[in-house]
């Protein structure tokens, strides 16, 4: 078969086979604003699954918490094994200023508040951004939450107030706990 098409004609079509550097540029463009997208959401993503594990620590954190508070006004003593609800009642509340609260358990069934041995006191406090509480008759002490800015205990109208302001990273929040006053 012959072929009438000229060699300039065969180059241009030999040309043609690749890209332009037009086309090449284009698509060079196209593909990096594609990629700053991609990441911008990607950031977007992650910090909104970094806020939210912040959040849901700090809720966990206000949860032991309130947990405590509440096994401790329950009215008798958590660590007591016996049954007997007349022994380790709580029958005292003392708030020596506004970041510690302490209780008092009955242990010699007088139904009243010794603040010594053999009654157990339990003492809630701010440490070093820790709520901690410790418990004066057997020496035990362990954190209940983390993250605690601040801690306010407060007596109202016939109940304790108590407010956990809690701080991690960007993130506060504020836990409030009501109970009535044992006294």
């Amino acid at each position: 078969m012959n072929d009438y098409r000229t060699t300039d004609q065969k180059r241009t079509r030999s040309s043609r086979r690749g890209f332009s550097l037009l086309e090449i540029t284009i698509a060079s463009i196209i593909s990096a604003i594609l990629v700053l997208m991609a990441s911008g959401v990607a950031v977007d993503i992650s910090r909104h699954m970094a806020a939210n594990i912040v959040e849901t620590q700090v809720t966990a954190e206000a949860r032991l918490a309130i947990e405590s508070f509440r096994r401790d006004f329950a009215g008798a003593s958590p660590d007591d094994l016996t049954g007997d609800r007349m022994e380790w009642r709580l029958v005292g509340r003392m708030i020596p200023n506004s970041q510690e609260l302490r209780l008092c358990f009955d242990a010699d069934q007088n139904a009243t508040a010794d603040w010594v041995a053999p009654d157990r006191v339990i003492i809630y406090s701010l440490w070093d951004g820790q709520l901690i509480r410790s418990d004066a008759t057997t020496g035990n002490t362990y954190t209940v939450a983390r993250w605690v800015n601040d801690i306010d205990f407060n007596v109202g109208v016939n109940e304790i107030i108590i407010t956990i302001d809690f701080e991690a990273g960007n993130f506060t929040e504020t836990y409030t706990f009501a109970t009535s006053d044992i006294l």
